[in-house]
């Protein structure tokens, strides 16, 4: 007998000049940023397990600046409830993958939140 239990939530997915919009809910997701967090966070886990040894192997390997790379792995530091409000579609209209790439993250997620608020 299978001991995995299976939950299926039913959702309706609509795309609206790019965002993906999720059910009825007044909600949008920013597909780009939720995009970038996930390929920053999996280029996190390469680096992490040494299948790439730097930023510059993997933007090597993605055809990319390694600035590029670099900026973008930032996000994968970001704190796990402004990864989940990401997620979401309650992250701040605002905000977006450009503002992100283009100014400093800060490490400590506390300073992180309080630069999500000033978009509010």
């Amino acid at each position: 007998m299978n001991s995995l239990l299976e939950t299926i939530v039913p959702l309706q997915f609509k795309r609206k000049k790019g965002q993906l919009l999720l059910g009825d809910a007044p909600r949008t997701h920013d597909v780009t940023i939720i995009e970038a967090v996930a390929r920053e966070m999996h280029w996190n886990a390469l680096l992490d397990s040494g299948a790439y040894k730097s930023v510059t192997d993997i933007a090597q390997a993605e055809g990319l600046m390694p600035t590029t790379v670099g900026r973008m792995m930032r996000l994968a530091r970001l704190a796990p409830d402004i990864v989940e409000q990401l997620m979401a579609g309650c992250q701040p209209r605002r905000l977006t993958l450009l503002w992100l790439m283009r100014n400093d993250i800060p490490a400590l997620w506390p300073e992180q939140r309080q630069m999500i608020e000033q978009f509010r």
